[in-house]
């Protein structure tokens, strides 16, 4: 069979050693503890699925600056050579200034894509959603969106709920639960929220992340709001 001719410059798959790779000093993102923890639970479940960019040419990162810290706390890794590991990673060569450009490019949410909330609704009870990344107020906010939403507890829930380490923790996280998705207020008439409309994901996006909160939230508690505010 005659290969098909390349259109388009593409990466290459390699496997290098942990110490041949730079964090890019000038990456805008903020640390996040939380977000390379749940990466890294993530990995010990399903395994690494890639998604780390490598510039050859710099030894830096372009992108997966998250998931190489997660790979690191999994393996150890403190920078000897004891410590050292494999990576597979995604190998480019690119000069300084267009590796800065993709940089923030793969870190843009303009290139990401608005969530088609019909389309998430209909596989919903199929997943775990913890697992999808996603936290109970999700599951308000897609009831609140999608018309005749209704959710379902599925058996990796209910597993999670038994892997909690005390009757009282359990306890706990089903009063959360219900109070998520039952969204039951008492007075109809005194709501304690208010909804903010942005013309575009974009603009939702930058004000958010001007405020030190992921663009891609979609609700946020009071405590997170002024936190977020008083700096």
């Amino acid at each position: 069979m005659k290969p098909t001719k390349e259109l388009i410059r593409q990466s290459e798959t390699v496997t290098v050693n942990r110490s041949q790779i730079n964090f890019a000093p000038y990456n805008p993102r903020k640390q996040d503890k939380k977000v390379v923890e749940a990466l890294k639970k993530n990995f010990k479940k399903v395994g690494f699925l890639g998604g780390i960019q490598w510039n050859v040419t710099t030894s830096n990162l372009i992108g997966g600056h998250k998931r190489l810290e997660a790979l690191d706390l999994i393996n150890k890794y403190d920078g000897t050579l004891e410590t050292d590991y494999e990576v597979r990673v995604e190998k480019i060569a690119l000069d300084e200034k267009t590796e800065k450009e993709q940089n923030i490019f793969l870190n843009s949410k303009r290139v990401q894509g608005e969530t088609d909330f019909e389309k998430l609704a209909a596989i919903f009870n199929d997943i775990d959603y913890l697992s999808a990344g996603m936290e109970d107020f999700d599951v308000k906010i897609m009831e609140s969106i999608v018309p005749n939403f209704q959710f379902a507890e599925n058996e990796d829930i209910k597993a999670d709920i038994k892997s909690l380490k005390t009757e009282k923790e359990k306890i706990e996280h089903v009063k959360n639960v219900k109070k998520a998705f039952k969204s039951d207020v008492s007075d109809q008439n005194t709501p304690s929220h208010i909804t903010i409309t942005f013309e575009t994901y974009n603009l939702k996006a930058e004000y958010l992340e001007s405020m030190g909160i992921n663009g891609d939230t979609i609700y946020i508690t009071s405590e997170t709001f002024f936190s977020a505010i008083n700096g």
